[in-house]
């Protein structure tokens, strides 16, 4: 039951509505145990040949009145308790999904989506149930529960006891599948995991399942996952299944000692034939608290392991943490400096980048180029804290890092990241994404700069055009130009471009690196790039290899050393070369 501390704010937020909702739940519990006293006073008069029309009228009034205060005050509570469960499912949810937006990066590398989906689905849903009418189940067992032995025993307490006889069984048989019952309920909820994420990859993934006409091995590998589902759910089963069974094994075995033992005190007129009858009500009233034992515990285990998996993404600390320092100047320069800056991913022995110095003066063009793996899109994550520093190690207008507000830090950083992310919106609302109030001419511009312009206005709706999922309908160069365009959109001081030109071909990389020359005027602007033509515009430009500096200088300065840098550009140079001569050489065979 630890688990359920982390809803005690929501209980204290509520509690004028469980107040008002427990008290109903209680009103009904007590209606209902009145019921059989005016059964026994009907019985009574009717073997004592007491009984009267009127008399007979005013017990049926009674039972009458009793049953429209029952639903009443039970439309009450259901609207309080489980309209109180709602809320809780509701800003758990809330709460859950605000949390994810602050974890870093390197906790999405390790989680998958699937089991995320999983936790704000399913285990919040348990939550609910356990909230709502688990809390009810736990009224009606203690109290409708303790009231009906409580009459029992004001009838005949050696009647009672003898009723009692088999119900710690019942205890007893719930307290030992309990654990059981939490552990395999934990299973159901990895294998549902698997199972969502398992969809939510195939669906993401079907233009390359049916190129691969990989259709029927992939349903069988669904169909394996559900089953395991399946085969998880039954386990449970056979343990959830068996409360209330067991329940009524040893209510009806009550029952039937009742029968035999309360008969001869009824037969010897130790009690009465109405007390008889009402023990027995009360009996029978007993049922439903000892089955809602069973529900309960099921419920409560469900909830409990469901919030153990919750608690766990909650108590995970993004790595990128605030601290109470902060500088009294506004971050408005993009001058950036790193010194001895080594970073390694978490669970890598190798650094992607070791004991790196650089400095980047405000409204410079910058380059970062290098090999595959060199460290280019590490650094572009570094600076706007995606994963995380020592401090004392990377330096942004003077100030420390770390020392920044997240929230001001990355609001003074745009950056274009290498995989383009489209949501399925507008193209408007793609563009104006970080900055909902731009004007058009201002998303006209951002267009126009990333030389997307001309494509929008052809598209059939322009700038209101629905774009599918993922942008599905753009192709790669489209979709890096529309995320450029996201970016320049807003007013920073700095900005990252993150290879974001592999999808569109080296004409248009000049063009619109030409363009962001005279768009972005005095923001400090970061290049990672593989192609080292696009280059030449920069002012001066880093050169990295298997995570270390090894050169920087501008573009001619670079090439005039003769070292890495050239290299790679004379490659790039003969490699372009190459590539005309075959495309020209295929040319030439068609036209012949």
């Amino acid at each position: 039951m630890t688990h359920y501390r982390i809803l005690l704010p929501y209980f204290r937020r509520n509690l004028g509505i469980l107040a008002i909702g427990v008290s109903s739940l209680l009103i009904v519990d007590l209606l209902q145990l009145f019921i059989p006293r005016v059964i026994k006073l009907a019985v009574d008069d009717l073997t004592r040949y007491q009984a009267t029309s009127a008399r007979l009228l005013s017990y049926a009034g009674m039972v009458l009145a009793l049953a429209l205060g029952i639903v009443v005050f039970r439309v009450v509570w259901r609207r309080c308790l489980f309209g109180h469960s709602r809320q809780v499912e509701e800003a758990l949810r809330n709460r859950l999904f605000a949390h994810l937006q602050t974890l870093s990066f390197s906790y999405f590398d390790r989680a998958n989506t699937g089991d995320l989906m999983a936790h704000a689905t399913n285990d919040v849903q348990a939550v609910q149930l356990a909230a709502g009418m688990g809390l009810v189940a736990l009224t009606d067992t203690v109290v409708l529960g303790t009231a009906a032995i409580g009459f029992m025993l004001y009838i005949n307490p050696s009647l009672t006891l003898i009723a009692l006889l088999p119900m710690p069984f019942i205890a007893l048989f719930a307290r030992t599948s309990s654990k059981t019952f939490y552990e395999r309920f934990q299973k159901v909820q990895a294998s549902f995991s698997q199972l969502t994420e398992r969809a939510r990859e195939n669906l993401a993934g079907i233009r390359t399942i049916k190129a691969y006409t990989q259709e029927t091995a992939e349903t069988n590998r669904f169909d394996q996952t559900g089953r395991n589902y399946i085969a998880a759910n039954l386990r449970m089963v056979k343990i959830s299944a068996s409360f209330s069974p067991m329940s009524l094994i040893f209510t009806n075995l009550s029952m039937a000692l009742v029968l035999v033992i309360g008969g001869k005190l009824t037969i010897l007129n130790t009690i009465s034939v109405g007390d008889f009858v009402a023990f027995n009500s009360y009996l029978l009233l007993l049922t439903w608290p000892m089955m809602a034992l069973g529900f309960m515990i099921n419920l409560f285990q469900r909830g409990s392991a469901s919030l153990g998996r919750i608690q766990a993404i909650l108590n995970t600390t993004p790595e990128a943490a605030e601290i109470s320092e902060i500088p009294e100047k506004s971050l408005t320069q993009g001058d950036i400096e790193s010194r001895s800056l080594t970073f390694t991913y978490p669970g890598s022995n190798l650094p992607a980048l070791e004991d790196i110095h650089l400095s980047i003066k405000p409204g410079q063009l910058v380059g970062i180029v290098g090999r595959t793996g060199a460290g280019k899109s590490t650094l572009c994550q570094l600076l706007p804290r995606l994963y995380d520093t020592p401090p004392g190690q990377l330096y942004l207008a003077g100030e420390d890092i770390h020392r920044w507000p997240l929230d001001e830090l990355r609001r003074a950083i745009a950056v274009v990241p290498q995989d383009p992310f489209i949501f399925a919106d507008t193209v408007r609302a793609n563009i104006c994404f970080g900055n909902p109030d731009a004007s058009t001419d201002e998303m006209i511009k951002a267009a126009e700069a990333a030389h997307l312009l001309d494509e929008i206005l052809a598209l059939p709706h322009q700038f209101d055009t629905i774009l599918g999922e993922r942008g599905v309908t753009l192709s790669g160069g489209q979709k890096q130009r529309l995320t450029l365009a996201r970016a320049l959109i807003l007013s920073t001081p700095l900005l990252i471009l993150d290879d974001c030109f592999s999808s569109v071909d080296l004409e248009t990389e000049l063009t619109i690196l030409a363009n962001l020359r005279r768009y972005l005027k005095a923001r400090t602007t970061l290049i990672a790039s593989h192609r080292l033509e696009a280059m030449r515009a920069a002012d001066v430009i880093f050169v990295l290899d298997w995570g270390r500096l090894r050169e920087q200088g501008s573009h001619d300065q670079l090439l005039a050393q003769k070292g890495i840098y050239a290299a790679l550009y004379h490659r790039q140079k003969l490699e372009d070369e190459l590539y005309e001569e075959a495309v020209s050489g295929k040319r030439s065979e068609v036209r012949g």
